[in-house]
């Protein structure tokens, strides 16, 4: 991902990709063949390629449905010019999508790179300086938690149902920082949009041949 040009589609594939393993594992079988990458999905203002998406069919004589979507995302230059805009992007994506289907999960996952090049003065982009990336990033992540408590009673559009944020610092190796918490978190996030879609579609998680009750 770090070394693929920021134009590229495929840039955060090996991520989706991993995503999708781990969602895998916490789906029904008959569900698999739903969850797809670069999924087009509707919204109010325009169709939009989401990283992964699970969209199953609401009914014989219905069209398909979005019922978990995952954006990824990823800071590797001009911290400080960015993060605001990944904000406000994250909550006109997600309110776009739950105008049309509200009932939608919707999980974010970011990455943060510590050693991004900084524009300074001139227009010169340079490494930072020790720390310097810290408050930056600590005003981020706490915009986006504010953002990712999408549970009832409080449904307003441009909540997001979870997030998973990757930090790494690309002047180092290894590259992740805190590789065991970081997966922890991983897989807590992928549970709570799991345990969240269950709650709000458990007919989804009936066995085929089993009636509900």
């Amino acid at each position: 991902m770090i070394r693929t040009s920021s134009q590229d589609s495929g840039r955060q594939g090996v991520l989706a990709g991993y995503l999708e393993e781990r969602l895998r594992e916490r789906l029904p079988p008959h569900l698999w063949p739903h969850l797809e990458r670069e999924v087009s999905v509707p919204g109010l203002a325009r169709e939009k390629k989401w990283d992964l998406g699970l969209v199953y069919p609401a009914g014989s004589s219905l069209p398909k449905k979005p019922r978990l979507l995952i954006s990824l995302k990823s800071i590797l230059k001009n911290p400080s010019g960015s993060w605001p805009n990944r904000l406000d992007d994250l909550v006109g994506e997600v309110s776009s999508v739950q105008l049309l289907f509200p009932e939608v999960v919707v999980g974010y996952v970011v990455v943060l790179d510590y050693g991004a090049p900084t524009k300074r003065r001139g227009g010169v982009y340079r490494p930072p300086q020790g720390n310097e990336l810290d408050p930056v990033y600590a005003r981020f992540k706490q915009g986006l938690a504010a953002l990712a408590q999408r549970r009832p009673p409080l449904w307003p559009q441009g909540l997001v149902e979870g997030c998973w944020v990757l930090e790494i610092d690309t002047r180092r190796a290894p590259l992740l920082l805190r590789p065991e918490e970081a997966v922890a978190e991983g897989e807590a996030f992928l549970d709570a949009l799991v345990r969240e879609l269950r709650r709000r579609e458990p007919l989804l998680f009936l066995d085929q041949g089993q009636k509900p009750l």
